[in-house]
């Protein structure tokens, strides 16, 4: 059954849960500069030691706040504070873990590009004796001991919120496509939930699901692939906001906008602004800038005692049209 057809009458269910990011995300927002680095102030600098963080894209909108709260809490405790960003090259997130390695860091933090692909990173600061903190990134089992402390999102459970809130929206039938970046943990486990909590339903069937995209342009072009494969899709989802984005500018394109239900798992500003445009209907809102404060005692905690307190797994939330002027009070938007 088409979105147009069923807008009237939906209820919306306000679920709070617990829960990063992150995925990918949009590419344009905060700096042009694929390797920058945000060095703080001479004046911010402490005395205390150094932190390094660095992170797979500052650029997106909620990771760069994430990092940005992280390392202005650190600056008042009296450490120097360093961001770099990788960009989502994992071989340049290892080379800038080896350079705080070179500076003696006394913590190194770690939002990682690729949930396998980081270990040697990993492997490199225990070697040298440097303590780390994993944060938002879900690691591969290979590589999940290696950390002194991780923190993340239940992205498994905000991938099913959606998925719950879509299948209601479809009158629990329908056709959905699914757009997915298995790379990035995070990603796949948002995908798995979306894809179990529809799978509930018999009259739901997946057509087909995509993994590798992590872009808008990706994203887009697949989008307009489906349109052409298939004859009636009633909802397409992406794992993240720059899939979301493309997936909706496919459909605006095709005149199809209001007739194809649009979601993902990540509610960042720019996830917001979209659905306040009309182009997403459903998100779940992982909460970073609690993430960003709970990261920030468990640094000052891993470097006072050397151990990390229990990873919480921060809930998701859902958002909808209905309850969107919360989420963008969130964030602080106009």
């Amino acid at each position: 059954m088409r979105k147009r057809m069923k807008k009237m009458g939906l209820l919306c269910c306000v679920v709070l849960l617990i829960g990063c990011m992150t995925g990918c995300s949009t590419e344009d927002t905060k700096t042009e500069n694929a390797d920058q680095t945000k060095i703080p102030s001479e004046e911010k600098k402490g005395e205390n030691g150094f932190i390094g963080i660095t992170t797979s894209m500052y650029t997106n909108e909620a990771i760069g706040e994430m990092c940005d709260i992280i390392a202005e809490n650190l600056e008042r405790e009296g450490y120097e504070v360093q961001i770099s960003d990788a960009n989502f090259d994992q071989a340049l997130q290892t080379s800038q873990i080896e350079d705080f390695i070179n500076q003696d860091a006394a913590l190194v933090i770690i939002e990682a590009c690729d949930s396998v692909g980081v270990k040697s990173a990993y492997q490199k600061c225990r070697d040298a004796g440097i303590p780390t903190l994993s944060v938002s990134q879900v690691l591969d089992e290979s590589v999940a001991d290696l950390p002194t402390g991780i923190l993340t999102l239940d992205n498994y459970k905000g991938g099913w919120i959606v998925g719950e809130e879509v299948a209601k929206q479809m009158d629990y039938e329908g056709n959905v496509c699914v757009i997915t970046y298995d790379v990035a943990y995070v990603c796949r486990e948002r995908s798995d939930g979306f894809k179990d909590a529809l799978g509930q339903y018999e009259g739901i069937d997946i057509l087909e699901s995509f993994d590798g995209i992590c872009t808008e342009d990706e994203a887009m072009k697949k989008t307009e692939d489906w349109l052409q494969q298939y004859k009636e899709i009633d909802a397409i989802y992406g794992s993240n906001t720059n899939a979301a984005t493309g997936i909706s500018a496919a459909l605006r394109t095709a005149g199809l906008q209001e007739d194809i239900i649009v979601c993902d798992v990540d509610g960042q500003p720019a996830d917001l602004r979209n659905m306040e445009s009309g182009a997403v209907d459903v998100i779940a809102v992982g909460p970073i800038l609690e993430l960003a404060e709970e990261s920030s005692k468990a640094a000052i905690q891993i470097i006072d005692t050397g151990e990390c307190f229990e990873d919480p797994q921060l809930q998701f939330s859902l958002c909808t049209k209905e309850n969107l002027d919360k989420w963008k009070n969130y964030w602080g938007m106009d």
